[in-house]
């Protein structure tokens, strides 16, 4: 198994870039032609970026990572997209995406997209086309790119307000971008049945009221799911959904045989797993991409590290849990019979930092 570097005297950006090149190099971790290949990046700030290698040899991003500003004598300036997709598909000798797909509208799942767009052949761009509650200018700006005809464009802040006239115009000069829902089938590979799950058409949490649902959650739960199959086996992608609303439509559009997972990305990144998504799935691999702790969160209800609790929840139901803060890239590759999974470093659990924090104080009246 791949390990990274040592990191003595040279700055930890660096560090990651040499173990990520070790990692692409390993002949473990060679494309398999004729086998569905996944992998879950590792990146230094918080977000998902899934990288899914067809049998045909096609290549797929289910979300691309987030970004960050630079600091002033700080931290630089970081994209996913630039700094973790591209490279690592160079390495892997592809020179053009055949699709992206955003789950929902959150910078963590999107924020790779632009610098992708404007820097690489993207031949299709999937979303839900939701654009009610909690929907940003800046993602919109996006999704005009993506409305363009087929090529790379760069993004315009004029054409964003005519996101409705492009997108009309581009289905009509055969554009590339598509909202789909739940019943929605995509054409990736003759060898895979892509389905959506979720959302249903008509949205989650769109008539409640807004002050029991916010519109960070509204979009959560609206976010795409994805059931992947290969063979015998299923790879489920649920974004960011959690809570009652989104476990309810699944209970009712939606067979137990056919939520059964072979590989899970776990929703919302480990931070909720959801009350009976957990046992429905029965995943035998569950991998959570998240950073290793979020102090942030110390006075809150939600957990420090969501990679703990995914532990904690799958481990307990027999699932192998991968969490990207821990060990690195992980990739899964199926032959349709069987999966294997590999990961750039081993890793032991990592107790929940909260673990060794006094209890918040009470709230002051």
């Amino acid at each position: 198994m791949m390990t990274r570097p040592a990191c003595i005297g040279i700055g930890l950006a660096h560090c990651r870039r040499l173990a990520l090149l070790a990692w692409w190099a390993g002949a473990a971790f060679a494309a398999d032609a004729g086998k569905l290949t996944v992998t879950w990046l590792d990146t230094p700030v918080h977000g998902l970026a899934v990288v899914v290698e067809t049998p045909a040899g096609k290549v797929f991003l289910i979300d691309t990572g987030g970004t960050r500003a630079a600091k002033t004598g700080g931290e630089p300036a970081y994209d996913s997209g630039r700094d973790a997709i591209s490279p690592f598909l160079k390495a892997r000798g592809f020179t053009e995406i055949v699709g992206i797909t955003v789950s929902h509208p959150h910078g963590d799942h999107y924020g790779g997209a632009p610098w992708l767009l404007e820097n690489w052949k993207v031949r299709s761009f999937v979303d839900n086309g939701y654009t009610g509650r909690g929907q940003t200018e800046g993602y919109l700006k996006i999704r005009t790119t993506a409305q363009q005809t087929v090529g790379v464009y760069p993004l315009n802040e004029a054409a964003a307000a005519k996101s409705a006239e492009l997108r009309a115009t581009a289905q009509k000069q055969g554009g590339n971008y598509h909202a789909v829902v739940a019943g929605d089938v995509l054409d990736w590979d003759p060898s895979l049945t892509v389905e959506v799950l979720s959302p249903p058409a008509e949205f989650l949490g769109t008539t409640a009221d807004p002050k029991k649902i916010s519109e960070h959650g509204l979009l959560n739960q609206n976010s795409i799911v994805l059931r992947v199959q290969h063979g015998k086996n299923v790879f489920l992608f649920p974004g960011d959904c959690y809570g009652g609303g989104f476990e309810g439509h699944l209970k009712a559009t939606v067979t137990p045989e056919r939520l059964k997972t072979t590989v899970l990305t776990a929703p919302h990144h480990g931070f909720n797993p959801g009350t009976n998504f957990p046992k429905w799935t029965q995943a035998q691999i569950v991998v959570a991409s998240c950073l290793a702790d979020y102090p942030g969160n110390a006075n809150t209800p939600n957990p420090r590290s969501p990679g703990t609790r995914a532990h904690r929840v799958f481990g307990a139901l027999g699932a192998k849990v991968y969490v990207t803060a821990w060990h690195g890239n992980v990739q899964v590759v199926s032959d349709g019979e069987t999966v294997k999974a590999t990961s750039q470093r081993e890793s032991e659990p990592r107790p929940e930092p909260n673990d060794a924090l006094p209890a918040p104080a009470p709230a002051k009246k």
